[in-house]
């Protein structure tokens, strides 16, 4: 969810821009230094912010997430020599950063090699570790300003063209001497997390202009950004074309760019500033919107029931939903007891109904979610997750017996054990009590607050419930959002359960990156401390894939293992309802997974309307 910084080119037309969009956030950025953001700190209110700010070799487009080139002049020429894979790849010439240096093949080579040091030698993780996997990536070279050679050890689609390829390039000037000084130091990544990067040369579209903590977040469109007017077009059969009548850019993939068009879009950008004024709790940012403070709300897990009835007959207030890339989930740790037993965490699973929890409790805005890979991924989901799922089928009372013979089986006993009587709890549990005779103290689940997440809040108040009916102690706490993830990855690791939702990427590599035994250090993935030999070998198996349809028969089986071991229990997401003020701004496009949040609110292309 895992979370992709997703490297999307934007495109709309060639106007003059002199306008300021309000843009609301529910939750504070942590940092704008990009090795934090994309190590420890890898929250989605950092990534709104960061997605404008960076470019990637290659990108996602728009509307249907085509994978092309960005940096890149052309896909990658693959070749093989002796024993590694060779990615030759032509950059653009027409590409500056905003100090006005000129990008070139040094700064891509410096910055893959520079991130594979810091993972080999000091433990880089997060989502760098994911898109530079050194298992796979052995180098890069700068062949001239123009070419790009990329070694890996294997053709892989998940740790080459979806990962290393699509990672932010950074500015070799700027940072290589920070990066040198830094390694001189006793703690080289808190020294790089450190950093203040205010002053960085970037290649994305907006820049940093005033961060007034807590308030809000001001960005400035580069008047010199050298996609401005470079237009995408989608054919509808397929074919993607990119041209730019200002610098002669052109390339066409996918087909015969003919016939007729999907969409097309030229990129701006036709705005100013964006200030992301910062409110603290959703009432705010609702009233924000109806009153006309604020154009849009960001939000990744969309607008609730109550706040859509709010909103739908407010005047030049638009109401938009789309199906989602993404799912909320429960997260045992399975380095602490008794959530290392895997009958315990399928005992949890069998009691969760989320069938009752999202039809019946949320009142139908939200849909169950079954497994890692979400149902709207639809090429990558495996249906077979939600026939694996514990207590699948059963009603109330038969979901608490099969959770009580499963504690029973693992070797766990009561001081009073509990009694079902049909649908009733004829006798609560008391006192459970572990194999090894070790009394289970109070399992603490960690939650969003009922102000961030009212959904996910109820939820976790229901799993307290339905635990303690059967005697397993769980106590659900509700806090703070940047509070979980720093218990969770800064302390590190010092949670029981924890529930939160992850945002993620097209292709599913993070089923091994959430889940690898590699990944399971501190500041990294695999906040469960998931470790299963079998998986990874699978995962490496699937990570180290060229065709798509192995990748996909092993994606389905790394996903069935995992819906029996449940590291993480899955439970639900909801189409992603956002609102728009249509008086204020203007949207190229409305449909799109995960909806416009998602796309960071297509800076480059969003207009706003003249008053």
């Amino acid at each position: 969810m895992k979370k992709f910084l997703v490297l999307i080119l934007f495109v709309a037309s060639v106007v003059a821009f002199s306008q300021t969009v309000n843009w609301a956030f529910l939750e504070e950025p942590i940092s704008l230094n990009i090795w934090d953001y994309l190590g420890p700190n890898s929250t989605v209110w950092t990534g709104y912010i960061m997605g404008p700010r960076t470019a990637g070799l290659y990108a996602y487009g728009d509307v249907r997430f085509d994978y092309i080139p960005n940096l890149a002049s052309d896909l990658p020429e693959i070749t093989e020599e002796g024993d590694l894979w060779v990615y030759t790849i032509p950059l653009r010439n027409d590409i500056t950063w905003s100090d006005g240096t000129k990008f070139t093949a040094g700064d891509a080579a410096w910055t893959l090699n520079t991130i594979l040091q810091l993972i080999v030698d000091y433990g880089l993780g997060g989502n760098w570790a994911g898109y530079v996997d050194p298992d796979y990536f052995v180098k890069a070279e700068a062949v001239d300003d123009c070419t790009l050679k990329c070694y890996f050890t294997a053709a892989s689609l998940a740790k080459a063209n979806f990962g290393a390829l699509m990672a932010p390039i950074l500015q070799k000037k700027y940072w290589a001497p920070k990066i040198e000084e830094a390694l001189k130091t006793g703690n080289p990544l808190q020294t790089i997390y450190n950093y203040d990067t205010s002053d960085e040369p970037l290649l994305g579209s907006f820049l940093l202009k005033k961060w007034e903590k807590g308030a809000f977040i001001e960005t400035y469109a580069r008047p010199d950004y050298y996609d401005r007017g470079q237009v995408l077009t989608l054919y509808k059969n397929g074919a993607v074309e990119i041209t730019n009548p200002n610098t002669g850019e052109k390339w066409a993939g996918y087909g015969e760019a003919t016939g007729e068009k999907e969409i097309e879009l030229t990129t701006g950008p036709y705005i100013e500033n964006i200030i992301y004024r910062i409110y603290l709790n959703r009432t705010a940012a609702i009233t924000a919107l109806i009153n006309g403070d604020v154009s849009f709300i960001f939000n990744s897990l969309g607008l609730q029931k109550g706040e859509i009835d709010q909103l739908k007959n407010v005047a030049n207030v638009k109401l938009i939903s789309n199906s989602v890339n993404g799912f909320r989930y429960m997260c045992f740790n399975m380095r602490r007891f008794p959530m290392n037993i895997k009958e315990f965490r399928q005992a949890i699973a069998a009691l969760v109904d989320r069938e009752f929890l999202t039809g019946r409790v949320l009142g139908g805005q939200a849909f169950p979610q079954y497994g890692v890979v979400p149902s709207g991924n639809v090429f990558w989901y495996n249906p077979n997750v939600e026939k694996i799922a514990p207590g699948a089928g059963m009603s109330y009372g038969e979901r608490r017996q099969f959770a009580i013979d499963l504690l029973k089986k693992a070797g766990f006993r009561w001081v009073v054990e509990p009694k079902i009587e049909g649908d009733a709890i004829a006798r609560k549990g008391r006192g459970l009590i572990g194999p090894d005779g070790q009394r289970v103290e109070e399992v603490e689940l960690l939650a969003p607050g009922p102000g961030y997440d009212p959904m996910r809040a109820t939820m976790a108040l229901y799993i307290e419930r339905w635990a303690n009916e059967i005697g397993i102690p769980v106590k659900a706490n509700l806090v703070d959002f940047n509070y979980i993830v720093d218990r969770i990855w800064n302390e590190p690791f010092n949670f029981d359960m924890y529930m939160l939702g992850w945002s993620l990427g097209y292709y599913p590599d993070h089923v091994s990156d959430f889940f690898h035994s590699k990944r399971a250090g501190i500041g990294d993935w695999n906040a469960a401390g998931y470790q299963n030999p079998e998986f990874d070998k699978l995962a490496d198996e699937f990570l180290a894939a060229s065709d798509i349809e192995e990748a996909r028969k092993l994606s389905f089986k790394l996903q069935e293992m995992l819906a029996e071991d449940l590291p993480y229990l899955v439970l639900f997401d909801t189409p992603v309802t956002e609102a728009y003020r249509t008086d204020q701004i203007e949207f190229p496009y409305e449909k799109t997974l995960s909806g416009l949040q998602y796309v960071d609110g297509a800076p480059t292309l969003v207009k706003a309307l003249a008053k």
